[in-house]
């Protein structure tokens, strides 16, 4: 839609002829309705879609429309601690007529924010006693809102200050003046709140997969649904009531004894869980090909009558793990963004396994059934049996299904790997949930950003060997999720009985990173701001990407790249074939649609899509702010 010039309706002429021009401090008319400035000026930006946004923008509060329609100034003071700077407020008749101006030139449909999505936009003043808003003058183009402003006498020295209000009307009129002030954010107090509640959610996810895992672990007992408060019981005597509050604090994990690492577990593993670790290596570059994949398999049944020693190592011992290596990616190693090391699977883990690509989803599959890592049991490409044999248990024999929780390390991104393996994680029937060590260590230490498995095995005092490996990081990260499950379990008497230490020691820490940051800030300025100097000489402008006239017969894509001069000049299958030899069409033939993409951007030829672009680019956008691009950019 074409931007539409503002003229002010005879309606909106009519409101201003309406009001009379009072003298600068006299109060209005007790029952007015106003509108803060500055949420009138937001309030197409803060409730509208882009699209329209800008359509009410450019027409109506863009390039000094805003002011040029002329608004009737009111001040208020907020009488609030946090502001000493008055309100500035307009008459609602005049956002009124706003809006039906937009209403009438755009055909949108627009009214006031509803009040309890946004309270302070619309305020009115009808309650005996309060305060009132005061005249101050007109914005228009001659006359600015700092103007105007300086015109308000100090709060002190007003020569008609506030009356003073009795307890219960200034709460009501703080919370008015609080709401009016949100109302001029950017953010309404609604989605800070929304968004709080969010972060909220998302950090109690966390301790909930933390307590589950210790559940899981035995460490931890499953609440008693249906046990009411001894407390609100009046029929209990008070000599009994202390060990009925016990048996209720233990009966909903309130108040655990402390956890003894010495001795077994102390309460049942619920669900006596399977936990099963994947890690999946893949390729950093192209199409991150798939190289490795790691399995580590804990059974709590494995761990019944077993203490688990200190942070859970006499556990970890449990742990068995799998090295799977993929053949036809055995040429591919990382080392730009990561130190790969594929060839080094600890041998306190096991030993590495060849498979084919097309074998890998059965024999991750094989991984989740009985007996659970313990043996390959798969068939390779040519029908042989790979794989021992080895004792199921009773449950198993009985064909009843063991429950499996998954685990990971960002297990997102694993999951994502495993499907394109082949293999969907999430069909399987008796598959509880998925925990995720990265959530359960920001639980443990209240941290907000995700931490390496490695930073975390440093934290707990455990040595990981070799990491980046699939085979070694899917048996640390069962080690983690053991360390962190024990070393929280432990440490939350200690939390409860100090939160305000807690806090303080969490608080402290934050101000001083707060405050590191800000001087190394402070020092790279300092250090980029060199006295002196007239700035050198000129940068030139780097050429962009794109295909340009060349003097000669055909466009290029870069002039730098003789490569690609070469490209430009013959077809795609002519020079990948001079390039790379006929084998490399026969060896994993394309697409043909892919040839003819390739040979489009090769050769240079301008598509439609491009050209369309680039004309929206050098389009006047109305303001006289549009981007123009160079006359050498143009397309051919």
């Amino acid at each position: 839609m074409a931007p539409v010039e503002a003229v002010p309706s005879a309606e909106w002429q009519r409101s201003q002829n309406e009001l009379s021009a009072p003298s600068i401090g006299e109060e209005a008319p007790r029952g007015s309705k106003f509108c803060p400035l500055a949420a009138v000026n937001k309030w197409p930006y803060k409730f509208f879609q882009r699209t329209d946004s800008e359509i009410i923008s450019k027409a109506f509060f863009a390039a000094g429309r805003f002011r040029i329609r002329g608004w009737t100034l009111y001040y208020i003071h907020t009488l609030l601690d946090t502001s000493n700077k008055p309100l500035i407020l307009v008459p609602a008749s005049e956002v009124q007529a706003l809006f039906d101006d937009i209403k009438k030139d755009l055909r949108l449909i627009v009214y006031f924010p509803k009040p309890e999505k946004e309270p302070g936009f619309l305020l009115g003043f009808t309650e005996k006693g309060t305060p009132l808003p005061r005249y101050l003058g007109r914005l228009d183009l001659e006359h600015s809102l700092d103007e105007m402003e300086a015109k308000i006498p100090p709060y002190k020295t007003d020569s008609n200050p506030p009356r003073l209000l009795n307890d219960r009307s200034f709460a009501a009129f703080k919370k008015k003046m609080e709401d009016a002030i949100q109302a001029t954010k950017q953010k309404s107090k609604s989605q800070k709140d929304r968004k709080k509640k969010d972060r909220i959610a998302l950090k109690q996810s966390w301790f909930e997969q933390a307590k589950r895992a210790q559940c899981y672990l035995g460490i931890r007992p499953r609440m008693e649904p249906g046990m009411e408060d001894p407390v609100s019981d009046p029929s209990i005597p008070q000599r009994e009531l202390e060990k009925a509050l016990q048996r209720y604090n233990l009966s909903q994990c309130i108040e655990l004894p402390d956890l003894d690492t010495s001795e077994r577990a102390p309460y049942p593993f619920h669900e006596n869980v399977i936990f099963i670790c994947v890690d999946v290596e893949a390729y950093e570059k192209a199409d991150r090909p798939i190289t490795e994949i790691g399995i580590s398999t804990l059974d709590t049944n494995d761990l019944v009558g077993l203490s688990p020693g200190e942070l859970g190592r006499t556990w970890m011992e449990k742990i068995r793990s799998r090295h799977f290596r993929i053949q036809e990616t055995a040429h591919l190693h990382n080392s730009e963004f990561v130190a790969g090391c594929a060839d080094r699977f600890e041998p306190e883990f096991g030993e590495s396994e060849w498979i084919a690509f097309k074998e890998a989803p059965r024999v991750v599959a094989s991984c989740f059934r009985p007996p659970y890592s313990r043996y390959i049991g798969f068939e390779d490409s040519q029908g042989s049996s790979k794989g021992e044999s080895a004792a199921i248990g009773d449950d198993d024999k009985e064909g009843t299904k063991r429950r499996i929780i998954l685990v990971g390390h960002d297990i997102g991104m694993d999951i994502t790997y495993l499907g394109k393996l082949g293999y969907d994680v999430s069909n399987l029937s008796n598959l509880v949930e998925a925990l995720d060590t990265v959530d359960l260590y920001r639980a443990w230490k209240h941290q907000q950003n995700p931490s390496k498995l490695g930073s975390i095995l440093v934290d707990l005092g455990l040595t990981g060997w070799n990491l980046h490996n699939a085979g070694n990081d899917a048996a640390y990260t069962l080690q983690a999720l053991i360390g962190i499950a024990i070393a929280a379990r432990k440490s939350e008497a200690a939390r409860l009985l100090d939160s305000g230490a807690h806090l303080r020691n969490h608080t402290e820490t934050l101000e001083r990173e707060a405050r590191e940051r800000a001087k190394e800030e402070a020092d790279e300025w300092a250090a980029a701001d060199v006295e002196g100097g007239d700035g050198g000489a000129p940068k030139p402008l780097k050429r962009l990407g794109w295909p340009t006239p060349d003097k000669t017969d055909g466009p290029i894509i870069n002039a730098k790249d003789r490569e690609s001069e070469k490209r430009a000049s013959v077809p795609f299958t002519a020079w990948r074939d001079a390039k790379h030899g006929e084998a490399a069409h026969t060896a994993s033939p394309p697409k043909q649609e892919d040839h003819e993409v390739k040979e489009e951007a090769f050769t240079g030829t301008f598509s439609q899509s491009m050209s369309e672009r680039l004309a929206m680019l050098e389009k006047d956008d109305g303001e006289g702010g549009g981007v123009r691009l160079p006359s050498n950019l143009g397309a051919p």
